[in-house]
């Protein structure tokens, strides 16, 4: 596909600088430096944006674009670095004339007053947040939205990509240094529902960084066409167009730029609302932290920290399955950007996850207890699941427990009924490979049918449940000659336990239950 001719935006100079910028503050202990200046912007021109940094390892990356000085082709140009113009944000309220937002000042339109300020988010992120006050005795509606011309680093064509949850939904916007693997600097600008620390945004654009750019359509009236005129020196410079053939366009080779907004949000009278993203220059993704059994106690900035522990809890009724069984889970948690995590667990056989509704959050242990209700029809293993949950729906299974149901043990040999001779009934019956005495005093006598437990379920076996067996003590009916029909249901089993055709020789025999004796 051949490609129309692409604006030039003169040299940049290489935006990974060896020492930090004078002009940029480290945004807590995070990797983040940070400024707010007036600056250059294509298009916007002179603005005061949030203009970031992100150090890895010895060098600092920037992450908008930023010219070389050039004092020929920008005669306005200083050699002070400039790295960036930044993130600018406009604003448009009841539907007025939108206006770009200064980000140092802040901005009254229409007696609306916005202002910008930075909070670290993790150890990795940036969180930028707008407060928006309504100084009026009437609710009135605004839209807010940020653009940037994003560069990583010296990277001003850097690949672009859509962060999404396992589900498809979209919740950032990720830019690569490049497709190389041994080059991981990338920028993350993170704006959907589900981040921690993010006002879920209404709709966003990215692609060639030409595009809107006005701060109409910066507040979210946007558009695929490129504008092909840009102000320089006071005088209007033709640049070459192209159209949408670069929009919402992701892994692609071109100059990008990207955009994001909230539209009919309502602020009530003499009340505010606040909106926010997060920005992230850094050598990690946005992912679920993984379990760690052995946790780096001096752990590098941007690295998981996520230690974990299951247990149950013993308890008198045990074996009860009607009851609630409790269990807990505890731990450390700390994610690189500040994401609050969930616990989701199954028991036996549910198929869909139940979460503990208190989120773990970022920088603090945890200790959560929830209640386990096993399925009384499941004879053979119970089991509880569990998983984390980044709350964006990108789920690691975690280590479970099971119990072993003794219904489920092998019982053998077990005769079901005895005779009544006066004298107590005593028989050994193996269950699971142990011989248990049953009998043997005068509890089992007299004629009847007796339910014996002979396994109960123990909390610290990781056993659950009761297993017992059923027999009975009853008088035989004693007959001097058999008549055997073959057509009578119930077949002939000798006193232990063989099945025949018919009694051929004196005995006790049993049949549908009772026991005969053959003379």
């Amino acid at each position: 596909m051949q490609m129309n001719a692409q604006p030039s935006k003169g040299p940049a100079r290489s935006d990974n600088y060896s020492s930090k910028p004078s002009a940029y503050e480290q945004l807590g202990n995070t990797s983040i430096y940070w400024d707010i200046a007036e600056r250059y912007a294509n298009g916007p021109g002179y603005q005061y944006g949030v203009s970031i940094l992100g150090k890895i390892g010895n060098l600092y990356y920037s992450s908008t674009f930023e010219r070389e000085v050039d004092n020929t082709f920008w005669p306005w140009e200083t050699d002070e670095p400039n790295p960036g113009a930044g993130f600018i944000a406009a604003l448009q309220v009841n539907n007025g004339t939108p206006s770009y937002v200064n980000a140092l000042n802040g901005t009254t339109l229409n007696d609306v007053n916005m202002t910008t300020r930075l909070e670290p988010q993790g150890e990795v992120a940036a969180r930028v947040v707008y407060t928006l006050t309504n100084t009026t005795n009437q609710a009135v509606t605004v839209n807010v939205g940020v653009w940037g011309d994003i560069m990583i680093g010296d990277n001003d064509k850097a690949p672009l990509e859509l962060l999404k949850t396992s589900a498809g939904a979209e919740y950032g916007i990720k830019m690569k240094h490049d497709n190389n693997s041994e080059n991981p600097p990338l920028l993350c600008v993170l704006f959907g529902a589900g981040v921690t620390g993010v006002t879920p945004i209404d709709d966003y654009w990215f692609g060639f960084f030409s595009s809107n750019w006005h701060a109409n359509e910066i507040v979210g009236q946007y558009s695929s066409t490129i504008y092909n005129t840009v102000n320089v020196n006071g005088e209007t410079n033709n640049w070459p167009s192209t159209n949408s053939e670069f929009y919402l366009v992701e892994d692609g080779t071109y100059d990008s730029g990207l955009g994001f907004c909230w539209k009919e949000r309502t602020i009530e009278p003499n009340s505010s609302i606040e909106l926010s993203y997060l920005i992230s220059v850094g050598e990690i993704d946005f992912e679920e932290p993984i379990p760690d059994p052995e946790p780096d106690p001096d752990p590098e900035p941007g690295e998981d920290v996520f230690t974990y522990n299951v247990e149950a809890y013993d308890m008198a009724d045990w074996n009860n399955y009607s009851l609630p069984h409790m269990a807990h889970v505890w731990g450390e948690y700390e994610h690189p950007y500040g994401q609050n995590g969930y616990i989701e667990y199954q028991v036996d056989n549910e198929t869909t996850w139940t979460r503990i509704p208190t989120a773990l959050i970022s920088g603090e242990d945890y200790s959560l207890e929830f209640p386990m209700y096993f399925d009384e029809s499941v004879t053979t293993t119970h089991e509880l699941r569990v998983r984390f949950n980044d709350g964006l729906d990108n789920c690691k299974n975690l280590p479970g427990l099971t119990w072993v149901d003794v219904r489920s043990y092998p019982v053998s040999p077990f005769i079901n009924i005895y005779e009544y001779t006066g004298s107590p009934v005593s028989f050994v019956v193996n269950v699971n490979g142990e011989d248990i005495i049953i009998g043997g005093d005068d509890q089992y006598v007299n004629e009847g049918t007796y339910n014996v437990v002979v396994a109960e379920g123990a909390f610290a076996d990781n056993t659950i449940g009761v297993l017992t067996i059923t027999f009975s003590i009853s008088k035989p009916t004693a007959v001097d000659e058999i008549s055997v029909n073959n057509e009578e249901n119930g077949a002939w089993y000798t006193i232990d336990g063989r099945r025949i055709s018919a009694p051929s020789q004196p005995g006790i025999y049993i049949r549908n239950g009772k026991k005969y004796i053959v003379k």
